[in-house]
C-alpha cells in the first residue's frame, strides 16, 4: 500500500516566468521596431530585426533540445538576455546596409557590401561575449552546475544570432 502526494509544485512559477518571458520578448520586438522605424523611417526595414528574434530563438530551442535542456528559469533568463544580443547584431547589419542603400547602391549590392564590412566586427563581438559566458563552465562546483544550462543556452543563442545576422538579415535587406 503506497500513497503519493505532491510535496512541491514548481509549475506555477515556471508558467509565470514563461508568460513574463513572452511578454518581454513582445515588448522588446515592439521597441526595436519603433526605434528602427524612427531612425530609418522605413516600416519594412523596421520589420527585419524583428524577424531575427524568433528565428534565433527557435534555432536556440533546437540546440537546447539536442543538449536535453528544458525550459526553466535559467534557460528562460538566458533567452531573454539573448534577445537583446540578437537584436543588436541584426540592427548593426541593417544600419550598415541601409547606409549603403542611401548612398545609391542597389539593395543586393548594399547587402553584400554592408554585411561584409561588419561581419568581422560581429564575429569578434560575439566571440568575446561567448568567452565570458563559456568561462562559467570552467568554474566547477555548484556554480558550474547551477549556471551550466544558462551558459550553454546563451552561447548557443549568440551563435545562432551571428549566423542569422550574416545570412537572413542581409537577404531580407537585399529584397
Amino acid at each position: 500500500d503506497a500513497t503519493l502526494a505532491v510535496v512541491m509544485d514548481r509549475s506555477p512559477g515556471i508558467r509565470a516566468t514563461l508568460y513574463e518571458s513572452q511578454r518581454t520578448l513582445i515588448i522588446a520586438a515592439g521597441l526595436v521596431m519603433l526605434v528602427v522605424f524612427l531612425f530609418l523611417g522605413d516600416a519594412r526595414a523596421a520589420l527585419i530585426p524583428c524577424m531575427a528574434i524568433p528565428v534565433s530563438i527557435i534555432g536556440t530551442f533546437g540546440i537546447m533540445y539536442l543538449y536535453g535542456f528544458s525550459l526553466n528559469n535559467l534557460s528562460l533568463m538566458a533567452l531573454i538576455v539573448a534577445a537583446g544580443l540578437v537584436v543588436d547584431d541584426a540592427i548593426v547589419v541593417l544600419e550598415n546596409i541601409s547606409r549603403h542603400i542611401e548612398r545609391g547602391l542597389s539593395p543586393l549590392r548594399a547587402a553584400m557590401r554592408g554585411s561584409g564590412e561588419v561581419g568581422f566586427t560581429l564575429l569578434a563581438m560575439n566571440l568575446s561575449l561567448m568567452a565570458v559566458f563559456v568561462s562559467i563552465l570552467f568554474m566547477g562546483g555548484i556554480v558550474e552546475k547551477l549556471f551550466r544550462e544558462f551558459s550553454i543556452t546563451l552561447v548557443a543563442a549568440m551563435c545562432v544570432s551571428l549566423v542569422v545576422s550574416l545570412t537572413l538579415t542581409p537577404s531580407l535587406c537585399a529584397r
